[in-house]
Formats: C-alpha cells, sequence, structure tokens
C-alpha cells in the first residue's frame, strides 16, 4: 500500500507517492512567474493561424503569443467553436484543441484533435471506437472472469456513444451496475464540455486536468493507504477532491503537524531529489549506473564497476548485475519522470540470455503506473525502452530553478 505525501520545498509544492519510506515517484509544481501555462490534458479554444500542407499540419494559437502544433491527417474530426459544422480547417478558425506533449527548449507546446478524458474508473478516448481493459488486469487472479463481466458493458457502451474506453484497474472491485454508472457518467461530463466549448470564446480553456499531486490520488486509488500533507492550502484542496470524487477516501487523509521533525525530514525529501538528479547511481553489488539526457533520448549505461573486483568474471556475474541494473533503471525512469525513448547499454551477454533480460525489465516496468515498454534490444545489444510522456522530467523542472 502506497502513501502520498505532500510539502512544500522553496516555494514548489512537492508530492511524493511512498511504499513506506521508499519514494517510488515524484510530482513537483511548476512555477510560472504569473504567465500562463498548461497542463496536458487541458482543452483550449485556440485560432488556426498558419496551415502547412507539405507537412499536412497547422499551428494553433491556444494564447496571444503562444502557438501549438496540430498534426491533421484525413480521418481527423475537427470540433468547431465558430459555427462551422465541420470539414478541414482554415486560417482564424475557432477549434477545440487538447494539449498531448508539453513544450521543450525548442519545441512549442502539441495538441490534439482526438480527446482524452481520464476519469478515475475509465478513460475516454473519442478516437478510438473499442474498448479496452488496462493491461494491470492481467495481473489478476481472476481475469478471465474480470474480462468476462466487464468486456460486454464496455461494448455496450461503445456502441451506443460511439467513443472508445480504457477500463482502469480501479474499477476491478466495481458492481456491473457501477461500473455502467461510472462509464456514462464520464461521458455526460465529457459532452457538456464539449459542449460548452462549442459556443466558447477564443484562447477559452475549458477544461483544465487534475494538477499532479491531485492526479496522485486518482490515478492510484485503489493502492493508498494515507495521504499527509503539512502544508493547510494542500490539505483543504485534498480535502475538497476527496469530498467530490472519492469520499471514501476522506479518512485517509491527515494534517502533519509535529515540531520536532518536519514531513520533508521524515521522508527525507530533499536527499531523495538529490539523488534523483544525480548522473551516477551505484548498485549493492557494486556496479552502477549513469544517467544521461539529450533532447531526443535518454541514455543509459550499466556498467560492472565494483562488482566484478577480484572475482571471475561469468555470464551468471553479468546477468546477475544486468538484473540489478535493470531493476534500478524501471524504478529510476518512474521517479525521475523519464519518458520518450531510452537506449541502455547493459554488460554484454550471450543472445540466449537476452530473452530472460527482456522479461525481467518487462516485469519491472509493469508496476509504473504510466505505460512504460520494451521494444526490444537492436543489434549493437542497446535495449529500447518506450514511456508515455506525461508532464515534464524532473531534472528539468528544477534545473529551472536553479
Amino acid at each position: 500500500m502506497y502513501r502520498i505525501i505532500s510539502t512544500k520545498l522553496k516555494g514548489r509544492l512537492v508530492s511524493a507517492l511512498t511504499d513506506d519510506f521508499d519514494i517510488k515517484e515524484f510530482k513537483i509544481s511548476e512555477e510560472t512567474d504569473n504567465k500562463v501555462s498548461f497542463n496536458i490534458g487541458d482543452i483550449i479554444i485556440g485560432r488556426v493561424e498558419n496551415i502547412v500542407k507539405n507537412i499536412n499540419a497547422c499551428f494553433v494559437e491556444i494564447f496571444p503569443g503562444i502557438q501549438a502544433y496540430l498534426p491533421l491527417s484525413d480521418d481527423i474530426k475537427i470540433i468547431y467553436a465558430n459555427g462551422k459544422p465541420g470539414g478541414t480547417p482554415v486560417m482564424d478558425d475557432l477549434i477545440l484543441v487538447q494539449i498531448a506533449k508539453l513544450p521543450t527548449k525548442t519545441k512549442s507546446y502539441s495538441v490534439t484533435a482526438d480527446f482524452t478524458f481520464i476519469g478515475k474508473y475509465a478513460v475516454l478516448k473519442t478516437n478510438m471506437n473499442r474498448v479496452h481493459l488496462s493491461s494491470k488486469f492481467k495481473e489478476a487472479e481472476n481475469f478471465g472472469e474480470i474480462k468476462s463481466r466487464f468486456m460486454p458493458l464496455g461494448e455496450k457502451f461503445v456502441r451506443e456513444t460511439g467513443s472508445g474506453v480504457i477500463i482502469r484497474k480501479s474499477a476491478i472491485n466495481l458492481s456491473d451496475k457501477e461500473l455502467e454508472d461510472s462509464l456514462y457518467d464520464i461521458y455526460v461530463k465529457f459532452i457538456s464540455i464539449i459542449n460548452r466549448g462549442k459556443h466558447g470564446v477564443k484562447y477559452e480553456r475549458i477544461f483544465k486536468e487534475l494538477p499532479e499531486h491531485l492526479s496522485l490520488i486518482r490515478d492510484n486509488c485503489i493502492n493508498i493507504e494515507k495521504i499527509m500533507t503539512d502544508d493547510k492550502e494542500t490539505y483543504e484542496e485534498y480535502k475538497g477532491y476527496l469530498r467530490e470524487f472519492s469520499e471514501d477516501d476522506i479518512n485517509k487523509l491527515f494534517f502533519y503537524n509535529d515540531e520536532m521533525m518536519s514531513l520533508s525530514a521524515l521522508y527525507s525529501i530533499g536527499t531523495n531529489l538529490d539523488k534523483a538528479m544525480g548522473k551516477k547511481i551505484w548498485l549493492r553489488s557494486g556496479a552502477y549506473i549513469i544517467i544521461e539526457y539529450t533532447e531526443a533520448l535518454t541514455i543509459i549505461d550499466v556498467n560492472s564497476g565494483k562488482a566484478i573486483a577480484g572475482k571471475t568474471t561469468s555470464v551468471e556475474t553479468f546477468m546477475k548485475i544486468n538484473l540489478e541494473a535493470a531493476r534500478e533503471i524501471a524504478d529510476q525512469l518512474r521517479l525521475r519522470n523519464v519518458s520518450g525513448i531510452v537506449l541502455v547499454d547493459f554488460i554484454e551477454i550471450p543472445k540466449s540470455k537476452e530473452k530472460e533480460l527482456i522479461n525481467a525489465m518487462e516485469a519491472f516496468l509493469k508496476e509504473d503506473s504510466i505505460k512504460a515498454d520494451v521494444v526490444d534490444i537492436t543489434k549493437l545489444g542497446l535495449m529500447e525502452i518506450t514511456r508515455r510522456r506525461t508532464g515534464r522530467p524532473i531534472h528539468e523542472i528544477l534545473i529551472d530553478n536553479r
């Protein structure tokens, strides 16, 4: 069972998902300096500023001076806010878009017209038109029973609404009636937002996604035993959210007030943040990994270090080091919120052992609340991993504040 810990450090709200005192994830508020900023999932009424036919895309102004990239396709279904019934967008059209990617140092926001709406028990997707069960259901012993019970409900929902849906692991204990009600509830909320947007004005944010410290509750609700904060404003925000969306969990919320030891010190928040910023991470065996960031991808190098000092090297020794490194790498990707493409240079092992290493890494990645997958091991012996982007990695957030 997890705990959520939230405290203020240097003016920022730092929230941690912990397994006892072992921190699994950090969520750090970003300083905006009173400038407009958006989160992944926000829905905005933007103005089409420029059509770029040779790359089949357009640029949408989502706020004065802030442009976002929108890829176009033949099957894209754009919702207009200026009374236009449909068709191809043209200059100055007002359209509804959702933030898909946050800006980097060299790229602006990316937006989409295929909407995703995340609820406590399900995720609505307008461009999918089918039902999926979260891959985390497969871990349940009664997966066959869950599938035979939930899939017909989901398929009925898709037929009646025309929207796709992913049923989340948090729905595992719901009755058929409770699941059905939750699916239609999220659909009604989404449609009301879209209908409001059709009559909205330029640059209006018609839906604001939950801040990350609240999404920690939503996305881990069935595994949370305690929520603690020593910040009064955050405590009231948590209480308001729980009363509206998860009233059964309000007894898990506690305000921490101990003059002898701060909440940050109790959970070593500062120390763990410093470690999450580090380039070199030592493993218990004496081996270590090096994490390097580039604009396009993240590179991780596994080194045997002290692990083989004075020992006879063998395939078993190298395999043991690689498995230990795989465990740590999966944890670090989650802790640091690393996303996109990750290339890992493990210690070289025979081809016959590669499948065992891939299976182990896949098992470790399944513990992540964010979708992460092993693509394969390349011809050059590099393991390729992908992890879905959800906000900026913490090293970018903290470096920008130093």
